[in-house]
């Protein structure tokens, strides 16, 4: 009667080793799982809170740069570290480029911008980017140009506008 406890007991504290070991290899996998959908979540989250829209377009300085004023009407800011890795797209309708970033605005083609109505550097909600751009090609009076800006995340804006 005795071995049959002592047996009872090892099988019992066997089992509970096992499901423990189990459980042990088994959790980490679970809770791993969920990492790449809780990210898409915060992304989807980003891009909800984010919009712009862009207000007008015009030549300047002699006809070499275009300018462009882009609004952030979305609920929440982009810090300014994060504009330089928005994508921006421009020329005439059909004939367009991704036009890189620069940040002393001297090369050709290339883009930068100074924040408006700026408190604290940073594209909060409300506040106005002006994006000076410099194409390769300097766009003819009377042409259809096509611009896009897209935000680091996706969130995107196009204009379509005849150089005067």
């Amino acid at each position: 009667m005795s071995g049959e406890s002592i047996s009872s007991a090892i099988l019992t504290i066997a089992s509970v080793i096992c499901a423990f070991g189990f459980v042990s290899a088994v959790y980490p996998s679970v809770i791993s799982a969920g990492d790449p959908i809780m990210s898409r979540t915060d992304s989807m989250g980003d891009q909800i809170m984010i919009d712009i829209e862009i207000l007008h377009e015009t030549t300047g300085a002699n006809g070499t740069e275009v300018h462009v004023w882009v609004k952030n009407v979305g609920c929440k800011g982009i810090s300014s570290g994060m504009i330089p890795d928005s994508d921006l797209f421009f020329g005439e309708v059909g004939n367009f480029e991704r036009i890189p970033y620069d940040e002393n605005g001297s090369l050709a083609p290339g883009w930068n911008y100074l924040i408006e109505q700026d408190e604290d550097n940073n594209w909060d909600k409300g506040e106005t980017l002006r994006i000076k751009i410099k194409p390769a090609d300097l766009p003819v009076t009377g042409k259809k140009c096509f611009i896009k800006f897209s935000t680091y995340n996706g969130v995107s804006e196009e204009a379509y506008f005849t150089v005067s």
